[in-house]
């Protein structure tokens, strides 16, 4: 099958310990654009923390996108401007940001290229180092004037358990909650997921959905993979990512999976 754009997550599936693309990884993605398939970077990252990758892949500047925020951010990869947002209100989320802060859980907000913080601590300057980034601290959701395109909550597994199961009740109508690591539960806008943000992008580019390829590892990958022509979880991924897959690598993320998904489905 002629398959015509691959979806690729970036932390667990793209980037080699979590910090740039591997030499095979990349060269891989190289052929595949060299022969008219569109590659897209789907991430949970705010587009601070993709456009150094997007630069290595020489993308900036051509037809295409990314996919940022899970879905809610999508940038023109020509001029990478906003060309899709979806956002909620701060004040949706007052009361779990409380319930939260008074289990331990640090909170991360993001509105297209603002990335804030309640406070400043050692998990912040780390993420920002590596992000590329700049906090802005606000110690109550209600603070900013905008509106956020993605909440983050960090903390022990247990602790994001009661979380999910309280915002799920009190606003489950209103946002999707899922977990992109063992220690990570995001918020979006109920519409918002990576394969819809899938779907609506191949369908800006004139592809049909059989001809796609999704690959990831996270629950936060679910969607697009469930959504793509080609469901791919990485040899790396959650059980129950694998079990909803059409393939699983016999490569991990470490071992340069995404070329092997190109090299097996579209240079082969």
């Amino acid at each position: 099958m002629g398959y015509k754009m691959v979806f690729s997550d970036m932390d667990g599936t793209l980037l080699w310990k979590g910090v740039r693309v591997s030499v095979e990884n990349s060269t891989a993605i190289h052929k595949a654009v060299d022969k008219g398939v569109d590659f897209v970077i789907c991430t949970g990252r705010g587009v601070f923390g993709v456009e150094e990758h997007l630069k290595e892949l020489d993308l900036i500047g051509k037809k295409g996108y990314v996919i940022c925020q899970n879905g809610a951010a999508v940038y023109d990869l020509r001029d990478m401007r906003l060309v899709l947002k979806e956002s909620f209100s701060p004040s949706l989320l007052k009361p779990v940001a409380d319930y939260g802060r008074k289990l331990g859980l640090e909170l991360f907000y993001y509105d297209d290229r603002n990335f804030m913080a309640e406070q400043m601590t050692g998990v912040v300057k780390s993420y920002c180092k590596v992000m590329r980034t700049e906090p802005r601290i606000v110690k109550d959701p209600t603070e900013y004037e905008g509106e956020f395109t993605k909440c983050l909550l960090s903390g022990p597994r247990e602790a994001l358990e009661k979380v999910k199961a309280y915002a799920e009740e009190l606003i489950g109508d209103q946002v999707n909650l899922f977990y992109s690591s063992e220690t990570y539960l995001e918020f979006v806008k109920k519409s918002v997921s990576k394969g819809n943000a899938l779907e609506a992008t191949a369908r800006e580019a004139g592809v049909d959905l059989k001809d796609t390829i999704a690959i990831g590892d996270s629950d936060n990958d679910l969607s697009m993979i469930r959504k793509a022509g080609l469901g791919v979880a990485m040899k790396n991924g959650e059980a129950h990512v694998k079990a909803a897959a059409d393939y699983i690598t016999e490569r991990d993320c470490e071992e340069n999976g995404v070329a092997e998904v190109i090299e097996k489905f579209i240079l082969a």
